[in-house]
């Protein structure tokens, strides 16, 4: 068994890799681990360690260079040795050159490369090195992740034992019959009678939201009972909301911003409505198992590994029509909350947060 355990993040905003860097220390802490953190000053995710007593150290912005950087990669091998770090997880790409070439000169026991992004690692050789001869265990969140990482490298590069597939676990105390804090239909002004769906996740290129709104256009052309809640901030926001103005949606989508009380509005939305171009292991889907609501998404490699077509929820091409059809399809659906509960007992089984903390343990800490 090991016992002292290392997190490296210098990531400067909150996103999925940083909550997962942060939930997972605080679990493992929980179980006697000895939990350290390297994150860049003042970051949220250094703040939050810090307000969670992880003992937290800082370490300037780690980027696709810094592999290079042998002053900085001697810095980092010392303080391995220094405090006798058993093992090290890293999940950005940009981390896994310099960290994995840092933790295998300081002969650190495990050197673990969470994967979460399911774009391909490109071929080259330096990628090959760290892959073969550094890390340990090359852990994917979903096999779509898995098939997409290793797609441009040779076969028979990783072995299947360095290989861990472990799925994101969501908190069950936090989305199974959460309190509901705010009524959304006194809150906006919602109908009784409408239906409620929600698009949950950053406003970006990647959720595609535009695929969503053109849909939702379609849509009410055919069904006018329905508001649906865009969830979340990010860089395309404002174009967003000025589609949404041209097409004369207004009445129809509400920006609600960053909200913190995503379980209470999951157990007040009708479904949930997911338009990403690609994922690893989306969180959104996840939740929204674990709150016992279908989905409507659009058809993904990721989100075909989690839903349960015509089951858990309904998969539509990325077609404006056809997704507006789909839409459709579930508002009209009687089944719907049978459909959520067959969700939830998958999300039981399969992709709870205690779960994924156990498989971590058994497959790379034991």
């Amino acid at each position: 068994m090991t016992n002292n355990i290392l997190f490296i993040n210098t990531g400067v905003i909150w996103g999925g890799v940083e909550g997962w860097n942060y939930k997972t220390a605080k679990a493992l802490d929980k179980r006697g681990y000895n939990i350290f953190i390297l994150a860049k000053s003042e970051t949220p995710f250094s703040k939050k360690c810090k307000k969670a007593n992880l003992q937290v150290n800082t370490i300037k912005e780690i980027n696709s260079s810094s592999f290079f950087n042998l002053f900085r990669v001697n810095k980092l091998k010392k303080y391995l040795i220094k405090n006798k770090i058993d093992v090290m997880f890293f999940c950005q790409s940009s981390h896994f050159k310099f960290a994995s070439l840092a933790g295998y000169l300081a002969n650190v026991d495990r050197i673990i490369y969470r994967r979460a992004l399911a774009k391909p690692i490109n071929n080259h050789f330096y990628n090959r090195l760290a892959l073969k001869k550094f890390v340990t265990d090359f852990m994917a969140i979903s096999k779509t992740t898995l098939n997409k990482s290793l797609e441009k490298l040779p076969n028979d590069l990783i072995s299947d034992s360095k290989i861990k597939l472990i799925y994101n676990g969501v908190n069950y105390d936090k989305f199974v019959n959460p309190k509901v804090k705010n009524d959304l239909r006194k809150e906006y002004d919602i109908d009784q009678e409408d239906i409620l769906i929600a698009n949950i996740g950053r406003l970006e290129r990647q959720k595609a939201q535009q695929d969503l709104i053109n849909a939702i256009n379609e849509l009410n052309k055919n069904y006018k009972k329905f508001k649906v809640l865009f969830v979340g901030t990010g860089d395309k926001a404002q174009e967003y909301k000025n589609l949404v103005k041209e097409l004369n949606l207004e009445d129809k989508i509400i920006f609600t911003g960053f909200r913190e009380d995503v379980p209470s509005i999951l157990k007040q939305v009708d479904f949930v409505a997911h338009s990403a171009i690609y994922e690893g292991c989306p969180w959104i889907v996840l939740e929204t198992m674990a709150a016992a609501k279908p989905i409507v998404a659009v058809d993904i490699p990721s989100v075909r590994e989690l839903v349960i077509d015509g089951e858990t929820g309904i998969l539509s091409e990325r077609n404006t029509t056809k997704f507006a059809n789909t839409l459709l399809k579930m508002i009209q659906n009687k089944e719907k909350e049978k459909m959520g509960e067959y969700a939830q007992k998958i999300y039981k089984k399969n992709y709870t947060f205690n779960k994924m903390i156990d498989n971590i343990e058994k497959r790379i800490l034991y």
